[in-house]
């Protein structure tokens, strides 16, 4: 699932997203990545309570629907 956010991200998240965008970080391992999203992920949950709520109120209103092979 792509959620596309609109928010004014402060100094730390230009940093974050600065950092996951380097072309050293776009050809690091899995668990840099995987780390690094973590840390920003950690850091949209703590400092900006207006992110969460979107993303909330973006999957409650998305309904799963299977996806079969056959379909694609």
């Amino acid at each position: 699932m792509k959620l596309f956010l609109d928010f004014d991200p402060c100094k730390e998240c230009d940093s974050f997203i600065d950092d996951l965008t380097t072309e050293e970080s776009l050809r690091a391992d899995d668990f840099f990545r995987n780390e690094k999203s973590a840390q920003f992920m950690r850091h949209l949950t703590y400092n900006h309570p207006e992110v969460i709520q979107a993303i909330t109120a973006e999957v409650k209103s998305q309904e799963r629907k299977p996806e079969f092979d056959l379909y694609k």
